[in-house]
C-alpha cells in the first residue's frame, strides 16, 4: 500500500493526497466499469513494463514514431493491441494521432474499454512518478483481484466529439455523472465521460495532485506548501519538458 511508502518518506505528504494515492492504488484490483479486476492489474503491470520496452525507446528517439515497427517487450498477459495502447500512452502520448486511435478501435477495442485503459494507465503512471520523486522504489502492484463482472453499460447522452472518442456534453449529462460539470472547466473534464466510474477514479486522484475546481481559478488561499506562482512555474516547466501543449 502507498501509505507504508509515504509514511517512511522524509517528505511530508498531505493527508488528502495520501488518502487519494492509497485509494487509487487499491482500486487497481477492483472490478472496473468495462474491465475485470484481472485485466486492470495486467494493464497496471504493462504500464510499468513500457518504460523498459526497447521498441518504445526506439520510437521515442525517432523523428516519426509511426515509422518504427517491431514487437513490444511485454508481460504476455494482454492482447497485442492492448499492449500497443498502454505503451504508447505511457511513453509517447504527445504524438498520438486520430488515425492511431482509429486503428486501436479497428483492432478490436470497444471505445469504453479504451477509455478505462487510458485512465488506469495514467493513474498508475502518476502514482509511480510521484513515489519515484520521493526517492522510493515502485510500490508493489495489488495481486488479489476482486471477483465480479463489469456492468459494461454506457451513460445516456453519448455523442462522438469534441475529440475522437464518444463523450457526454454538459447539457446531455444524466444522473450517472451527478454534479460533475457544476464546477466548470468542462472541456478537459469531458474527455472520460464515456465511463463515469473511471472518470471519478481519475479525478479523485488528479484533484489532490494539482487542485480541485474551482480552486484552479483562485490565485491566493491555496492550501499548499508552495505558493500558487511556484505551483504554476513547476507545472509549466514539467509541461514543456513533456511536450504537453494544452
Amino acid at each position: 500500500m502507498p501509505t507504508d511508502i509515504l509514511n517512511s518518506s522524509n517528505v511530508v505528504v498531505r493527508d488528502d493526497l495520501n488518502l487519494a494515492l492509497n485509494v487509487a492504488w487499491t482500486e487497481i484490483a477492483q472490478v472496473g466499469a468495462w474491465l475485470s479486476a484481472e485485466q486492470r492489474i495486467a494493464i497496471a503491470s504493462e504500464a510499468r513494463q513500457a518504460w523498459d520496452c526497447k521498441l518504445c525507446q526506439r520510437r521515442k528517439e525517432a523523428l516519426s514514431s509511426y515509422a518504427i515497427n517491431g514487437e513490444h517487450d511485454h508481460a504476455g498477459a494482454l492482447p497485442d493491441y492492448w499492449v500497443e495502447a498502454v505503451h504508447r500512452i505511457v511513453t509517447d502520448s504527445g504524438r498520438i494521432t486520430e488515425s492511431w486511435y482509429d486503428s486501436m478501435i479497428a483492432a478490436g477495442f470497444v471505445e469504453d474499454e479504451f477509455i478505462e485503459l487510458l485512465s488506469l494507465t495514467t493513474i498508475v503512471t502518476c502514482v509511480d512518478v510521484f513515489v519515484r520523486g520521493l526517492g522510493h522504489a515502485p510500490i508493489p502492484l495489488p495481486t488479489n483481484a476482486d471477483a465480479g463482472t463489469p456492468a459494461r453499460t454506457r451513460p445516456g447522452g453519448v455523442k462522438v466529439g469534441p475529440g475522437w472518442a464518444p463523450t457526454v456534453a454538459p447539457e446531455d449529462a444524466g444522473p450517472e455523472l451527478g454534479n460533475f460539470f457544476d464546477t466548470g472547466h468542462q472541456f478537459i473534464r469531458r474527455s472520460l465521460t464515456l465511463v463515469p466510474d473511471e472518470l471519478n477514479r481519475f479525478w479523485n486522484l488528479m484533484n489532490p495532485l494539482y487542485m480541485a475546481n474551482p480552486g484552479v481559478d483562485e490565485l491566493e488561499g491555496i492550501d499548499r506548501a508552495i505558493s500558487r506562482a511556484q505551483i504554476e512555474f513547476v507545472a509549466t516547466r514539467v509541461s514543456k519538458y513533456l511536450d504537453c501543449f494544452y
